[in-house]
């Protein structure tokens, strides 16, 4: 099967601590994307956005939580390895929500 450009939006928990904290959770999403055989470039990574504020309180790790730090990335896979893409990704506690889709 041939690659796909994908597009994944996080919200990271702003209660994390600080810049470094943050930017290494962003390295550990990337990681995890390149990990599993997607090729992700510089120039298609558009956030981090920063600090904003959610359009709904979201309960996360016991905490209501009323903003977060959005990401937007694109990548491309095959769509053989986006099961454990999710799967990694469901498993960093810090990230609070998150959408992949397949651009089209």
């Amino acid at each position: 099967m041939r690659e796909r450009t994908y597009e994944l939006m996080y919200i990271v928990d702003p209660t994390i601590g600080g810049d470094d904290e943050y930017a290494g959770i962003v390295d550990r999403i990337n990681n995890i994307i390149t990990g599993a055989g997607a090729s992700l470039s510089d120039e298609e990574v558009l956030g981090p956005t920063g600090r904003r504020k959610l359009a709904y309180t979201i309960r996360h790790n016991g905490k209501d939580l009323n903003e977060g730090f959005y990401v937007l990335l694109r990548f491309r896979a095959q769509p053989s390895q986006i099961a454990l893409i999710e799967r990694n990704i469901k498993l960093t506690e810090q990230v609070v929500r998150y959408l992949l889709i397949v651009q089209q």
